[in-house]
């Protein structure tokens, strides 16, 4: 195997609505979404921002955006319950005031790389013909960062590889929900679109990655 996806840096669920009035937001069901923890809030202008500690939970408002992070590193998707708490920020807001237009699913992959770099990888992998190119440019290729986008139903997905150093690469996957008259799944439902979509990525990336 000459490159394997060894952690998932990040994982979000991403809600976006047609407008949002920060001022509609529920700040005291936001401060009861996870149970038993207090939150900090940070209310700003353009921004309200909830972080849960000790927990590694971020939920935020912003730019028509609801984020629910949780940034830890761990070998396998876990049984984290973000959908869960998407579903209830998602509820911290009037319909009315706050009409959805779309969801999504965000992943960061870490992969291992052995006897190839990662930019010597993409070159091989997306230049048909790295000669014509570096001929082209009048100088030698070093370095090619694609950016992979493609539908499929109602479903975009998004992957962009950053790679790190020498050895590893960072590959963003994103499965972006989006069609009329959309509505939040539930609870239930956006669990197990969560997990096919972050099988969806992993499995299309691996593919991606192989030599």
């Amino acid at each position: 195997m000459i490159a394997v996806i060894e952690t998932i840096f990040g994982r979000n669920i991403t809600i976006v609505y047609k407008s949002l009035d920060l001022q509609s937001v529920d700040r005291n069901k936001l401060r009861e979404i996870v149970p038993g923890v207090t939150p900090t809030i940070m209310d700003m202008p353009e921004m309200l921002v909830a972080v849960f500690p000790p927990y590694p939970w971020l939920i935020q408002f912003s730019d028509r955006r609801l984020h629910v992070n949780l940034s830890v590193e761990s070998n396998e998707l876990g049984e984290f319950p973000l959908w869960e708490y998407a579903q209830r920020a998602h509820l911290t807001v009037s319909p009315d005031k706050a009409p959805l237009h779309a969801y999504g699913f965000n992943f960061d992959f870490g992969v291992r790389f052995d006897g190839i770099t990662p930019q010597e990888l993409l070159i091989s992998k997306f230049v048909s013909n790295r000669r014509a190119l570096e001929e082209e440019i009048q100088g030698t290729l070093v370095s090619y960062m694609p950016r992979v986008v493609f539908s499929s139903d109602t479903i975009q997905y998004d992957i962009i590889f950053e790679p790190i150093d020498e050895n590893r690469m960072k590959i963003h996957g994103n499965a972006h929900i989006e069609y009329p008259g959309i509505e939040l799944p539930s609870s239930e439902e956006l669990k197990a679109l969560y997990k096919i979509q972050f099988e969806r990525l992993r499995n299309t990336i691996s593919k991606l990655i192989r030599e």
